[in-house]
């Protein structure tokens, strides 16, 4: 017999903490590891959670829906229709998609928001939306006419040719896209054959992910459910408020304390959605200003903590991202690349200390001397003599001076003087960058995290930071949007602001098209 606990949480009402306490509590009650299913809306958040309940337990039941599909249908990363194999689809039959940066390994794979500016966009989008919600194509099509601002060219008979082509190109190749592989597991009725299965983030959960659960509900005992149907933002993938209220329960469980909003966050967010139900907010004041996008960037920049700076449309990215390098400011991004990201912060941090005498590990020379160009900085040869030596003892150190008979006067003219940059391979943007956040933050700034992340607000979904910002402009087809399902937007700021531990920096639209914020002064 299934017994039922659902938990309902307001921002910051501890929900994942609470469920992580009943796994460990299973645990505690004579559970194995194999025996509890965590499912969390990214693998990184399922990680955490075996971390906190044991540093050396194996749980491979926690993960997001997706990876555990992945798992059971024995599916390998060449086999998943994404990144390269929608490329090639794209071009094959002529299509533009705009999002096609990356590969996304189904292991990790998070729900992401699309970009839509192309119809083959859309095309694609209506797709995956649509076995989201369980729809057959014409009953799909009806909804999806009235929801959205569409492209030309659109209709009934692109849809169905683009669906028949793409259905074709995965059967030839052996592929699956991510709602794929959830209909392939109701088809084949797999189950991790977990006794205990606990679901986070619930509210966001589509149709189609909601079904697979209560397939795996099948041979549980227990199941804890946690979520917060104002917090419900992935209307696009057939998230609704209403999926998560209508989930039956034994016993309903009321979190009414916020560790995290502080009392101005608190009021804000209950204007932006009235009727969200009272709870008890952090005891600090917080504080709600508004200003221009450098202004609140110079803010941050001055203050102690981590910081969002949050956009509705990923198209708003691009001249923050542009303004932050001009700035020489640290960040991360949350949905595209980032100075930051990888290596090469460590390599500009590696090739300074080098070029000021300090010894190098032969090893790391290694690594150096990759990012440098043979010509015209190297003799030939270096690179292999070195990688040799490292071969043999990685940790023999090495000075500059040592070399200088192996590098040419190129390298030993830019490396005394400030255009030592010069000497990697890097975009010149690039180099001027960090040139810019060294002058500005100093050389610790590169072995930093930084407390700077960019993102759209549903990047940050199930995160929070000291200090929020928030640019209200939004694209024509999110505008169009909020006219027809004005709770549905009213969601997504909210969730915006519910980020915030110390406070929120609303940011000065710069068109017409942008979100009004309730009862806030200018």
């Amino acid at each position: 017999m299934l017994w039922i606990e659902k938990l309902h949480g307001p921002p910051g009402t501890g929900k994942t903490h609470a469920l992580i306490e009943r796994a460990r509590s299973e645990i505690e009650s004579g559970m194995v590891p194999e025996d509890i299913g965590y499912y969390s809306f990214t693998r990184a958040a399922a990680r955490e959670a075996a971390r906190r309940i044991s540093a050396d337990g194996q749980f491979p039941h926690f993960r997001t829906i997706h990876s555990e599909c992945f798992r059971l249908l024995g599916l390998a990363r060449h086999e998943v229709m994404a990144g390269a194999k929608l490329r090639s689809f794209a071009q094959a039959f002529g299509y533009e998609l705009s999002d096609l940066s990356e590969d996304q390994d189904a292991a990790e794979h998070e729900v992401r928001e699309r970009v839509l500016r192309t119809l083959g966009d859309y095309l694609l989008f209506f797709e995956e939306w649509r076995k989201s919600l369980l729809l057959d194509t014409e009953q799909a099509y009806r909804s999806f006419m009235r929801m959205e601002d569409l492209p030309e060219g659109w209709s009934l008979p692109v849809v169905l040719k683009f669906q028949e082509r793409y259905e074709d190109y995965k059967r030839e190749n052996g592929l699956y896209d991510f709602a794929d592989m959830l209909l392939e597991i109701l088809r084949q009725q797999l189950t991790p054959r977990v006794r205990v299965l606990v679901l986070d983030e619930a509210q966001d959960c589509s149709p189609l992910q909601l079904r697979v659960i209560d397939l795996w509900l099948g041979g549980a005992a227990r199941h804890y459910i946690a979520g917060d149907p104002f917090q419900a933002i992935y209307q696009w993938q057939g998230a609704r408020p209403e999926l998560f209220e209508a989930r039956q329960a034994d016993k309903r469980t009321l979190l009414d304390r916020s560790f995290r909003l502080p009392r101005q966050v608190y009021d804000l967010s209950r204007r932006i959605i009235a009727g969200t139900p009272a709870y008890q907010p952090r005891d600090a004041e917080g504080y709600i200003k508004r200003g221009s996008a450098s202004r609140a960037l110079e803010a941050v920049e001055r203050v102690e903590g981590s910081a969002f700076l949050l956009v509705r449309n990923r198209y708003l990215l691009a001249p923050l991202v542009e303004e932050l390098y001009l700035r020489g400011v640290p960040f991360g991004n949350l949905r595209g690349p980032s100075p930051f990201r990888g290596e090469i912060a460590g390599v500009v941090l590696m090739l300074r200390r080098f070029l000021r005498n300090e010894p190098l590990a032969v090893a790391n020379l290694t690594h150096l001397l990759e990012h440098i160009p043979q010509k015209p900085y190297l003799a030939r040869g270096l690179k292999a003599e070195i990688k040799r030596r490292a071969q043999g003892n990685p940790g023999e150190l090495v000075r500059l001076p040592s070399l200088f008979d192996q590098v040419t006067p190129a390298f030993t003219r830019l490396a005394g003087g400030e255009g030592y940059l010069d000497l990697l391979k890097m975009a010149p943007p690039q180099r001027a960058y960090f040139g810019r956040v060294i002058a500005r933050h100093g050389e610790g700034a590169l072995t930093e995290r930084p407390r700077l992340l960019l993102g759209t607000i549903h990047s940050v979904k199930g995160m929070e930071a000291d200090h929020v910002i928030i640019l209200p402009d939004m694209a024509k087809r999110t505008w169009g949007g909020w006219a027809v399902d004005p709770g549905a937007e009213l969601r997504v700021w909210y969730v915006a602001v519910t980020r915030a531990r110390q406070g929120v920096t609303l940011v000065d639209a710069q068109q017409m098209r942008c979100f009004r914020w309730p009862g806030v002064q200018k």
